[in-house]
């Protein structure tokens, strides 16, 4: 399943703060390495690790447009002078995009450039001599390669820290075939009700029982489809129900019962309900193999790859890709194979694999253009934009969002041109150009509006919140944290207020405005308690705790960490105890209560998977400061 995402900020908050204590007041120099899931996140994170450490200055050299083989020789080469004869460690140097020195291509062939065997050569050069802190930012697998290859090197590292993904930029991904524009707009409503009207007045006693049935059927599948259209799962959720289970009276099978089926399938994707949208398109596949209808299981298939996807299950969802595949060759669907390979290149992208995301890209546009499907290539130019957003290549990646906009513009697709301006909006914002950010975010607002597409506004003005937050400008961003409240309240997705709201709790806590933290956090375990997201309540409590530590309320912080673990135990997180068992023990260090401190902290560490190796360390370290405090009061 996906990471718990709020839970993820909570982590990867605590992990700042171990830096913090690692990094502070150092007179030596010394290594970092950050592994970090994506690009947004390191931007956030660089920014608040520069907060929480004022005495040094921040310096970022980005290596990805040269060819590294010593790292040492390019940071005296590259960094300025004052850094590199800097007499004491007054600097953090954050260095960038090394990986992508990893390998190089000789005629013609990618092969490995040496740049790891380099480093583990140059290991005390890089520890020992630069007066400077260096901070090494990279994916995972670019500390695994070096951990595997470069086990020296490896031997010298004492800070290496693993993030994890704490937010998703989610997209509709392409339908296998055309559907209507999700807009709710008032001749969308006054269809809906002239049908509704029309279900209400069917006569229950026509003496022709069969067509009467068959007349509710259609009018049941069209009002589920137009509620699906509206991002309305229970009204949609109850006719499709009423549609199907008529279908299964009525003894209706082929066709017609597939598509409801795999329109329902649809719908549960669509609101991440995976385990029924699995059921339902496996019901469909069956239905098909055994009905013969071959033109169907390809985009079966695909739908099966996507419910894969959606739940990073990356072999699984590239098995059925590759099946969706075959199928639409073997039943000469040209026209379809354009979206799978579509589908095929967000699945590597997501996985940050940048060169087979746009190998299938380019392919998906191939056939989109050999296939005459004009309309599908302002989507796959928008995903290409993310892929080139991702890497930090932000001229690529606002060229091939112009050049979405301008087939969505050509094919009519205005409902599609939000999505565009609001990634436009992002990639400003990750270059801190705060006016442009705003100016294409509002534009991405105002053709929701012009769509009706007012689902998605939400996001939007959560992200214009999250502009003013790293400006610091708090009003600004409250504000826009309750518009976003607002239209999740106003279309239904209830789901998303506890994110929101835990998320206004941590812009009060950061302003160290305690009492308005804890309402906020209140409110957010208010709202998971409701919509059932029981998995996100330990990261709450958790948080709840820290207010309290901070307030040195001692009794009410270790009250809440307990129910963190009480929910964490509940909702399987086990790996997740030992970072609130650790807060326990640090409650209990700071009332200098060093043996219930040391209890805590030895837990933490029995409780710490193998692989949060940076996290055992620093209660390794912990465990190794209260025992030296308890010997010093009892020598």
């Amino acid at each position: 399943m996906l990471a718990n995402l709020e839970q993820n900020k909570v982590y990867n908050e605590n992990l700042l703060d171990e830096i913090h204590f690692a990094l502070q007041e150092r007179t030596e120099p010394t290594v970092v390495m950050m592994s970090v899931p994506d690009y947004n996140l390191q931007v956030r994170l660089k920014e608040r690790l520069k907060s929480k450490l004022p005495a040094y200055s921040f310096y970022d050299i980005n290596l990805t447009p040269l060819q590294v083989v010593s790292l040492h020789q390019t940071l005296q080469k590259e960094l300025p002078q004052y850094i590199v004869d800097s007499e004491r460690v007054s600097y953090c140097v954050n260095v960038l995009g090394l990986e992508n020195s990893r390998l190089t291509s000789e005629n013609g062939q990618i092969i490995d450039s040496g740049l790891i065997a380099q480093l583990n050569f140059e290991r005390e050069i890089i520890f020992r001599k630069p007066n400077y802190i260096t901070i090494l930012w990279g994916d995972h697998e670019f500390f695994v390669q070096i951990q595997r290859k470069a086990p020296d090197l490896w031997s010298w590292v004492t800070n290496f820290f693993v993030f994890k993904q704490d937010e998703v930029y989610e997209e509709k991904a392409l339908s296998p075939a055309p559907t209507q524009t999700p807009a709710k707009l008032p001749v969308r409503e006054e269809y809906i009700n002239s049908l509704k009207d029309k279900l209400e007045h069917l006569p229950l006693n026509d003496p022709d029982k069969g067509r009467g049935m068959k007349e509710r059927l259609n009018l049941y599948s069209l009002l589920a489809n137009e509620y699906a259209n509206y991002f309305d799962y229970d009204q949609a959720k109850e006719y499709y129900e009423n549609a199907i289970g008529l279908s299964n009276k009525l003894n209706i099978n082929g066709y017609n019962l597939n598509k409801l089926l795999f329109e329902y399938g649809q719908l549960n994707l669509d609101f991440r309900k995976f385990d029924k949208s699995l059921s339902l398109y496996t019901e469909v596949l069956q239905k098909c193999s055994d009905e013969k209808d071959l033109e169907n299981i390809g985009n079966t298939y695909h739908q099966i790859g996507m419910v894969y996807q959606n739940q990073r299950i990356w072999d699984k969802a590239l098995e059925n890709y590759q099946e969706a595949i075959k199928w639409k060759e073997k039943t000469g669907q040209g026209h379809e194979l354009g979206g799978t390979f579509h589908q095929i290149g967000m699945n590597y992208e997501e996985q940050r694999i940048w060169d087979k995301a746009l190998e299938n890209y380019q392919e998906a546009i191939k056939w989109h253009e050999e296939t005459g499907q004009e309309h599908e290539l302002g989507g796959t130019y928008h995903q290409i934009g993310r892929v080139y957003e991702e890497q930090r290549i932000w001229d690529k990646a606002l060229e091939n969002y112009q050049e979405a906009i301008k087939w969505k513009e050509k094919t009519g697709q205005e409902h599609l041109l939000g999505s565009t301006y609001h990634h436009i909006g992002r990639v400003y914002e990750e270059q801190r150009i705060w006016d442009k950010a705003l100016e294409n975010y509002h534009e991405a607002i105002n053709w929701y509006e012009k769509t009706g597409q007012v689902h998605l506004l939400g996001s939007t003005y959560h992200h214009i919140g999250r502009v003013y937050e790293e400006q610091r400008i708090w009003d600004k961003a409250l504000e826009n944290y309750h518009e976003a409240i607002n239209w999740y309240e106003k279309t239904g997705q209830v789901h998303e207020l506890g994110g929101t709201f835990h998320q206004i709790g941590m812009v009060y806590e950061e302003q160290r405005i305690g009492d308005k933290a804890l309402e906020n956090y209140q409110k957010a375990i208010e709202w998971k308690e409701k919509t059932g997201q029981e998995h996100e309540l330990g990261g709450t409590y958790h948080q709840i705790g820290r207010v309290y530590q901070e307030q040195k309320i001692w009794d009410k912080a270790l009250e809440n960490y307990q129910e963190a673990i009480e929910w964490k135990e509940k909702t399987e997180q086990e790996h997740e105890l030992g970072i609130t068992y650790h807060q326990i023990g640090r409650v209990h260090e700071e009332q200098e209560k060093h043996s219930l401190a040391l209890e805590n902290y030895e837990k933490s560490f029995s409780l710490m998977p193998d692989y949060f190796e940076s996290e055992r360390e620093m209660v390794n370290r912990s465990i190794e400061r209260v025992q030296g405090k308890m010997v010093s009061q009892n020598p």
